[in-house]
């Protein structure tokens, strides 16, 4: 079983470790700090078509391809 929990500093009491003790008995639980949260909290959301124009499609994109012709009715 894996589970995968994001917490901020203040979160981590007392009633959270007894949570875990009851939930996960006779397990190993691993704790991990990670900073990734905290620098995805600071960049800037995404802008919609920042890569317009930038990626083009062939004009037989939609062909279909010889190697799975032997599928095809």
């Amino acid at each position: 079983m894996h589970a995968t929990f994001q917490l901020k500093p203040e979160e981590l009491n007392e009633s959270f470790l007894l949570a875990i003790k009851k939930q996960f008995q006779n397990k190993t639980v691993a704790i991990e700090v990670s900073d990734l949260a905290a620098e995805a909290e600071g960049n800037e959301p995404r802008k919609a078509g920042t890569l317009k124009g930038r990626i083009k499609m062939s004009a037989d994109f939609n062909a279909p391809l010889d190697d799975f012709a032997a599928y095809q009715p």
